[in-house]
């Protein structure tokens, strides 16, 4: 927080407008316990909408889309801060509320989730701090203000902010008779939006200790309401939740692939959901995280690959060293794009659907423990030096009509010899080919 400087220009601003400001909540909060910030909200002590009044004569850029809620941002350097009025709750429905402005900071503070988030630092460096959560940050306490029922209907999301904390913040003040009191809270998180639902999971995804997160979704149940499954009647059920209670394969994505996710456009909810719901609840996945075009296509391939699984020797490839175990696996993915990809052909690296997107296929196919063996995401795809003209000389000298068959024959033929094939040799096999194509057509 130190290095940004739109932070003093912000609390000049505040006091222009004859108000005061603080800093408040996750900044300090991560900032204590050394985690990057990624965003800086402020509160400060005067109606928001009179906070307005004064500023828009300053030619200060200004996103003013929630002030309903009491709340606008101010873009500097374009970077965006959210400024609150200090509020309060006048009715909350467990997915929005309606507030307004309250006068002080206890008042504000009290509506806030967890006691690591209600502290507010001042110009001067000061730290307010009403319900001891620096204390609680230093000893890794996670404590709701107040009683934690009431808060968890006031605002359904946060059960799920208490999973996402337990990550950081391990030593949760919860005893068996609360858990239960939760538990039959859980389906509660079905109604809230689509886009609340899938920040705080990439939240979640994304925290350090996310296998301890996730754990705490199983234990609380929310993994059975996350997806919203309909039965007859057209009401929400409880469904069989995660598929899996060891999350090995999503350390695995996080911890190697990431770099490919934002490649390839795609982020951890399309590639880690299929895992943790198997591929079978695709449809219900898309809607509910409202995925893209592109991660409907990416999901859409995966369930495709696996339906067209091949076999595999799992007890032979133990035996591979991590060479062997690397040619295999890219002979299997030409194996599978020959069975997916069977009408649009040529050169490979010129499909359609990314070489990449059959690494993450595998993940499905394949044992962890043999993956984890070589370096899957950095696996590439070796260079074939024949060029499409040479094959089109070879196809006018024959007439043959298919480039893109031809093509397809000598890359065929330069994997199953294991990548070895000269330019020279395959040019061999293609005329071999084609004078038997042409004795059969006489």
């Amino acid at each position: 927080m130190n290095e940004d400087k739109n932070i003093q220009i912000i609390f000049n601003i505040v006091k222009s407008a004859n108000a005061k400001a603080w800093i408040v909540g996750g900044a300090i909060r991560d900032y204590l316990i050394n985690q990057e910030i990624y965003d800086i909200d402020f509160v400060i002590n005067i109606d928001i909408n009179l906070f307005l009044e004064n500023i828009n004569k300053k030619n200060i850029k200004i996103n003013a889309t929630n002030i309903r809620y009491k709340t606008i941002s101010i873009i500097l350097n374009n970077k965006e801060y959210q400024i609150t009025s200090f509020r309060k709750d006048l009715i909350s429905f467990g997915r929005s509320a309606f507030v307004d402005f309250t006068h002080t900071l206890y008042e504000d503070a009290e509506r806030r989730d967890f006691t690591i988030n209600a502290l507010y630092l001042d110009e001067k460096g000061n730290l307010i701090d009403p319900f001891g959560g620096y204390k609680d940050i230093i000893n890794k306490k996670l404590r709701f203000i107040g009683d934690p029922v009431s808060k968890i209907e006031e605002d359904h999301l946060r059960i799920l902010r208490f999973c996402r904390f337990c990550g950081t913040f391990p030593i949760i003040d919860i005893d068996k008779n609360l858990k239960e009191k939760i538990i039959k809270k859980a389906k509660k998180i079905s109604i809230l939006s689509n886009m609340r639902i899938r920040n705080e999971l990439y939240k979640i995804l994304m925290a350090t200790n996310f296998e301890l997160c996730l754990s705490m979704l199983v234990e609380l149940e929310l993994d059975k309401y996350i997806l919203k499954k309909f039965n007859k009647s057209n009401k929400i059920y409880k469904h069989e939740g995660f598929i899996t209670k060891d999350f090995k394969i999503v350390n695995y994505i996080k911890t190697h692939g990431l770099n490919m996710i934002n490649c390839e456009k795609l982020d951890l909810i399309s590639t880690v959901m299929p895992h943790l719901y198997n591929l079978e609840n695709c449809a219900v996945i898309i809607k509910r995280f409202e995925l893209n075009k592109r991660k409907i296509k990416f999901l859409n391939f995966i369930k495709q690959l696996k339906n067209n699984e091949l076999r595999v020797n799992q007890n032979t490839m133990k035996k591979f060293t991590s060479k062997e175990i690397e040619l295999y696996i890219l002979k299997l993915i030409w194996k599978y794009r020959c069975k997916i990809n069977k009408v649009n052909k040529g050169f490979f690296m010129k499909d359609r659907i990314p070489f990449n997107w059959y690494k993450f296929g595998l993940l499905h196919v394949l044992p962890i423990e043999i993956i984890k063996q070589i370096d899957l995401f950095n696996l590439e795809w070796p260079i074939l030096t024949l060029t499409r003209k040479k094959i089109q000389n070879l196809q006018d000298k024959t007439y043959f009509k298919n480039i893109d068959d031809l093509i397809f024959k000598a890359e065929d033929f330069w994997v199953n010899n294991n990548f070895n094939s000269s330019p020279e040799n395959i040019l061999i096999f293609l005329e071999s080919y084609l004078d038997k194509e042409i004795r059969y057509d006489n």
